[in-house]
């Protein structure tokens, strides 16, 4: 049987606003030991007590424009054992940290007397009747979650809870088993200036699908509640849920299975849960912000109360293109894009303070920002929000096998290109979001305006024969710059200087047909290279059709070399680009080709 155990906040005079919270989720890219109980590598160990360290600056920064944050999240394992603690508990005791604040966080894998030492520390508080030291047998090690509070009058406390339900990778080991916990603190509290009530509970990854004595673990949260609530013929709400994470697959079938079931409002009618958040925060899948295929996903998760917004900056909208098909149906699931290692700030509005009717509609998620780690270098962690265009075009200037050096890498202009690819890549990061969906738009034939979430290999080939094709134009020493303003960049060679679009579609035609409007609203000239799908060389024969119907003019000419718009097939770009000994060589072939 799991026990629940609560802890009144309000006797410590803890007050958290009822309009929402701020909140600052850490996701670090943790390295372990191959063995239990599962540590920090120790020559990651600085580097981890960093990753708290600017955690905790970000949520004293406030970039969620709230007056203080209210909860720093942690995420499973990330806090390196006592060292990590006392890292915390130090920062929060100093004055420039806020009272009234909460860290909720996970620490690194403990030996039982480390975990007999946590427990010994001043202002440390855990169920001593089922989680003592003593009931930690010998071999077994502790992976346990600690809430600190910052009261009013100064003072940090803090309640520890080791994980009740270990993962496959902690329960197939033979070295030391896992101390499986068997309680759960529920924290209690009033909102400010109402007589309104919150509560909070935290969970560690597995224990959001494991099972305790046959029953899920947040079943036994939820029936601990249920039965307090109806002993005095009331409804609590559940707030605020936690599940701090160490996952792999945080969007497997299994583990968002559970949310619909915990939403459930047919099973514990006395906690209501119409206004639960909850909050997944998990590490990251990669050291640096970037693509990933495992970990990160941390997410914020509410009911329909919201309403859904569009494509917003630093997070989506959950659905196929986050969930791989575990969607939550009318759930508001705010999946944060950046898997890579940052953090996360955000407010979080709570529902139970909308208005009714369409006075109330809001999203849930505001000011959502991404900071790094390190110095904010890189375009997806700016310590600002960051727009999906700008997340999805840096994931994929970061595929190396874009380069066309690469791709080629016997070409004897390939030491050469190699540079060139490097220049464009460092050119397109930190273009600003609305030229960037511009210069994509412009580059795949047939695509109309949509969020970067549902963008395909289509965008993303479009783009590798943008880098291609202006690969080739500066190994031959033409100059560029990047705009995505109607045409992709301006050219410049000499004395003469042009617009180009690299445009990528399944003919020719439909590549020109792309660009037409483009070219009507064009300055100068304008020289399109066009790919189609078997990269086949263009021919004004097969453009016929482009100006059937249409008033006649030298301005307006895809077929005409002589006139202010020129198509280029890709095929003789890449054709002279691989046939070229030299530089010279090229620049006459490109010459000759775009006159």
């Amino acid at each position: 049987m799991v026990q629940v155990r609560e802890v009144d906040l309000g006797r410590l005079g803890v007050q958290l606003p009822l309009h929402g919270v701020s909140m600052v989720v850490a996701q670090p890219y943790v390295e372990f030991t191959a063995h239990e109980p599962f540590t920090w590598l120790p020559a990651q160990r600085a580097r981890a007590l960093q990753c708290v360290d600017t955690t905790l600056a970000v949520a004293r920064s406030r970039a969620h424009r709230a007056d203080k944050t209210h909860f720093t999240v942690f995420p499973e394992l990330s806090i390196p054992g006592i060292e990590g603690v006392a890292r915390i508990r130090s920062a929060m005791q100093q004055d420039d940290w806020p009272v009234g604040t909460i860290v909720i966080g996970g620490v690194e894998g403990l030996t039982k007397d480390q975990y007999a030492a946590l427990l010994a520390q001043p202002n440390t508080n855990h169920d001593a009747e089922v989680n003592g030291p003593e009931s930690v047998p010998v071999g077994q090690w502790v992976n346990t979650s600690i809430t600190w509070v910052k009261a009013p009058d100064g003072q940090v406390h803090c309640w520890v809870q080791p994980k009740l339900a270990p993962s496959w990778e902690e329960l197939k080991r033979s070295y030391k088993a896992m101390y499986r916990g068997r309680s759960i603190y529920v924290f209690k509290g009033v909102h400010a200036d109402t007589h309104l009530p919150f509560r909070f509970a935290t969970l560690i990854c597995f224990d959001w699908i494991g099972t305790s004595d046959a029953r899920r673990v947040w079943s036994w949260l939820l029936q601990g509640i249920n039965d307090g609530a109806a002993a005095i013929h009331a409804t609590y709400p559940l707030t605020w849920m936690f599940v701090a994470q160490c996952n792999p697959e945080p969007s497997h079938t299994s583990f968002m299975a559970q949310v619909a079931s915990f939403y459930d409002g047919s099973a514990y009618l006395n906690v209501s849960r119409d206004d639960t958040c909850l909050v997944m925060a998990n590490v990251a899948g990669a050291k640096v912000p970037g693509k990933a295929s495992e970990f990160g996903r941390s997410a914020v998760i509410n009911t329909s109360k919201f309403s859904k917004p569009g494509c917003m900056p630093t997070y989506g909208n959950g659905g196929e293109s986050f969930r791989a098909g575990s969607t939550l149906e009318n759930l508001r699931d705010a999946v944060f894009r950046e898997r890579g290692a940052c953090v996360h700030s955000f407010f979080v509005v709570n529902s139970r303070s909308l208005a009714q009717g369409s006075a109330g509609r809001d999203i849930a998620v505001r000011d959502a920002t991404v900071h790094s780690f390190g110095p904010p270098a890189d375009p997806r962690a700016p310590g600002a929000p960051v727009q999906a265009v700008v997340k999805w075009m840096n994931d994929d200037l970061d595929e190396a096998g874009k380069s066309l050096a690469a791709r080629y890498s016997g070409a004897r202009l390939a030491g050469i290109c190699a540079a060139v690819h490097s220049q464009i890549v460092s050119s397109l990061r930190p273009i600003p979001a609305p030229e960037l969906t511009d210069l994509v738009l412009a580059s795949a034939a047939g695509m109309q305006p949509s969020s970067p979430d549902t963008w395909t290999d289509k965008e993303s080939t479009a783009v590798e024969h943008l880098i291609h094709t202006f690969s080739i134009l500066g190994s031959a020493e033409y100059a560029y710059q990047f705009h995505g303003q109607g045409s992709q960049a301006t050219v410049t060679k000499g004395d003469r200087t042009f617009e180009a679009i690299a445009i990528r579609g399944d003919t020719h035609e439909a590549c020109a047909d792309h660009v037409k409007e483009r070219a009507a609203q064009r300055r100068g000239t304008l020289i399109v290279v066009s790919r189609d799908a078997d990269n086949l060389a263009w021919s004004p024969v097969l453009g016929s059709i482009l100006n059937k119907g249409k008033a006649q003019s030298e301005d307006y000419k895809f077929t005409d070399p002589g006139s202010a718009v020129i198509q280029v097939g890709y095929r003789t770009f890449i054709d002279a680009y691989l046939a070229a000994a030299e530089g010279a060589e090229l620049e006459k072939a490109l010459h000759d080709a775009i006159g």
